[in-house]
């Protein structure tokens, strides 16, 4: 099953991008292998940029974040606990 939002993406962007006067499946193969390439390039310079970001933190700074987060996540939980969740009149 696809991804919904991924059908609705290209359901709305390829057919700009498609002259229905010439066959269609060579141009959604360009236009697929297009987004391939583009996303996949995007999606390796994000992994590259997180070893980079790892190699330069180094661990104390890396505990005291992941202390702050669990602070902030506890804070989050006290909040949502304290709410009154019945509706209203």
């Amino acid at each position: 099953m696809a991804n919904p939002y991924a059908v609705i993406f290209f359901g709305a962007l390829f057919p700009q991008f498609i002259d229905p006067s010439v066959p269609v499946p060579p141009q959604l193969l360009v236009l697929g292998v297009t987004y391939l390439v583009v996303d996949g390039t995007i999606l390796l310079l994000w992994g590259w940029l997180y070893v980079r970001a790892l190699n330069v933190l180094h661990d104390r700074w890396l505990d005291r974040m992941d202390g702050l987060c669990g602070v902030l996540m506890l804070a989050a939980a006290a909040l949502l606990a304290s709410k009154n969740l019945r509706p209203g009149p």
